[in-house]
């Protein structure tokens, strides 16, 4: 092959991998005050939000980037420190999954107990719908003492590739 032939076939091909996703322009969050870092594909804007709880009034912290086919987000939220022993575990991971489940009207899913940057963990995976369009879930919820969080992705069945979800959810780090 000749040196034109190898650039043009290099950059056909960067062309067609560019192609595939050109909004995503991949950047570390890096949230000291969340005592965490996770890369996502745009720049995210920050929402805090208030929850009633079976533990109480809670805020949520969020960082959300949004994207035509869908969001990606990693939210903290703080539970009082009587929630935080090991027989409320269970129960605030099924909560926060029951949440993001509901918002996409998901009945059936698939999940499994995972470990996320050294926590323990679930990982969950559910079709939906969000109106008329239908709709998939691909989230992980962690604890970390009394602290929960959850890096998801909703968004169109099909809109983002799986490998780019993949590698958003598991760049999720915790910062000392």
């Amino acid at each position: 092959m000749d040196s034109r032939a190898g650039a043009l076939a290099l950059v056909l091909a960067c062309a067609a991998l560019a192609g595939c996703a050109p909004e995503l322009d991949w950047r570390e969050l890096s949230v000291p005050a969340g005592k965490f870092a996770a890369l996502l594909p745009c720049k995210p804007r920050q929402e805090t939000r208030s929850f009633n709880a079976a533990a109480g009034r809670l805020t949520m912290t969020m960082y959300a980037c949004s994207l035509k086919q869908g969001t990606m987000a990693v939210a903290y939220t703080d539970y009082p420190a009587a929630a935080a022993d090991a027989s409320h575990r269970r129960e605030r991971l099924n909560a926060a999954r029951d949440a993001l489940l509901r918002n996409i009207g998901a009945g059936a899913h698939t999940e499994e107990e995972i470990a996320i940057a050294d926590l323990p963990g679930l990982q969950v995976y559910a079709e939906g719908r969000a109106g008329a369009q239908p709709t998939q879930l691909k989230a992980r919820f962690a604890l970390d003492g009394s602290r929960l969080y959850q890096i998801a992705y909703v968004g169109t069945q099909g809109g983002v590739a799986m490998a780019d979800v993949d590698l958003f959810l598991t760049s999720f780090k915790r910062l000392r």
